[in-house]
């Protein structure tokens, strides 16, 4: 759901605007009466009590409302005020259904910027559970900082922000939680993405990597979330994995028979990414933040199963008979000239390689029989589920041609006499 300004009693109605009530009836109403110390509020629910921004000791309250403390009409279990400047929830008159907000008005009618409503979400959903005293008024602070973007009850300089954590007997660490909180929140608030890789092909059996992260608005790696994953389709196997330190996380799953597997990753429980609220019957008195609600987040991914592996068949023959030509010895090469295999013909002159991915190869013969010479290198092509066919042969060596006696001619000299 998405609407300008939270409505009285959730009704449809747009841009409806709080009156503001300022002074002592500001964060609990003016007809209560509280312990005027700062103290654990047990009687409203963890957190302290603290001056109000008039300075009435007692009158404010900083952290959570609800078990154990007193219980706020109309909502079960912990809430948190989302308006400081109006009367607090025993001035309601009840509270109508909790409903979820993806967006946010504040009580002076300025639309809360969305990464603020987000983050504020983060902060209840994640912190807001809580019977510890600190916590709570952590939380109170931060989601105000969130949702008074700019105002009095904005850390780290709000005045009265500043004034609610310093107040007798607050810890100095709530204010450094509340902080902590803040910084966090701008970090790791959603939405949240999941990203999944695997590898786009393998053959049935065959372990398939996966790797994933979960990323949060601010395009941050979330760290310590659950992602469960599974395969269908040509694939199986079921596995949940956590991102680690870095908000990635690797495994695989196993390719089953031929086909297409689907991977889907899903990272469940993640922090709320809405407000969910509850709107009091009296405008005067201050929205109820209730707790509760996650978000999630997933991805897919498919890969091609499949035995690709193709092969090459070498028949080797002599050229000048067309007989098989046993032990003669090759390589098969890769594009990149890496040998991929080795061997030698058998008494048929055949030789014959298995399990080669699909692509562009080169058959080198590297030693001949004697009387034979080596032949050229061949290139052929390998595809899937084939073995291709390659005829080699081999020349003879020419024999040494004999050389051929030449006629010698000798004149006879003519005899003369004495």
């Amino acid at each position: 759901m998405s609407v300008s300004f939270p409505p009285p009693r959730a009704h449809v109605a747009p841009r409806v605007r709080y009156p503001i009530v300022l002074g002592a009836a500001a964060a609990l109403g003016a007809s209560m009466l509280l312990t005027p110390v700062a103290s654990a509020a047990d009687r409203w629910g963890p957190g302290f009590l603290i001056p109000d921004d008039s300075g009435h000791a007692g009158m404010s309250h900083l952290g959570a409302y609800g078990p154990p403390g007193k219980k706020i009409p109309g909502i079960d279990g912990l809430a948190y005020c989302a308006d400081p400047m109006l009367a607090g929830p025993e001035a309601s008159g009840g509270y109508g259904p909790v409903k979820e907000y993806s967006s946010w008005t504040s009580a002076t009618g300025r639309p809360v910027p969305e990464e603020d409503a987000f983050r504020a979400a983060y902060v209840l959903s994640k912190y807001g559970q809580t019977q510890d005293d600190l916590q709570a008024a952590a939380v109170d602070a931060a989601t105000y900082t969130f949702l008074g973007t700019g105002s009095a009850y904005a850390l780290p300089d709000g005045k009265r922000a500043v004034q609610r954590l310093t107040a007798a007997g607050v810890p100095a660490a709530a204010k450094t939680r509340a902080l902590a909180y803040v910084g966090e929140a701008k970090k790791l608030a959603g939405p949240y993405k999941v990203s999944l890789k695997t590898q786009n092909s393998a053959k049935p059996g065959e372990k398939v990597s996966v790797t994933l992260g979960v990323t949060a608005a601010s395009g941050a790696k979330v760290p310590g979330v659950k992602v469960r994953l599974t395969a269908t389709g040509a694939g199986s196997g079921m596995a949940q994995v956590t991102t680690g330190t870095d908000g990635t996380a690797t495994t695989s799953i196993t390719a089953g028979k031929d086909g297409d597997a689907t991977v889907k990753a899903v990272a469940k429980d993640l922090p709320g990414t809405t407000l969910r609220a509850a709107i009091p019957s009296n405008m005067n008195a201050q929205r109820m933040l209730v707790l509760g609600g996650t978000s999630s987040a997933e991805a897919q991914s498919s890969v091609k199963v499949a035995d690709l592996a193709g092969g090459i068949k070498v028949a080797k023959t002599a050229a000048d008979t067309g007989k098989p030509l046993a032990n003669v010895e090759f390589e098969i090469k890769d594009r990149d000239g890496k040998v991929a295999a080795k061997g030698k013909t058998d008494a048929e002159g055949l030789w014959q390689v298995k399990d080669l991915a699909p692509g562009e190869y080169t058959v080198h013969e590297t030693r001949a029989v004697e009387g034979y010479q080596l032949a050229p290198d061949q290139t052929v092509t390998v595809t899937s589920r084939k073995a291709v066919d390659v005829a080699v042969k081999d020349a003879k060596i020419p024999a040494p041609q004999t050389p051929k006696p030449r006629p010698v001619t000798i004149k006879v000299l003519p005899q003369t006499g004495v």
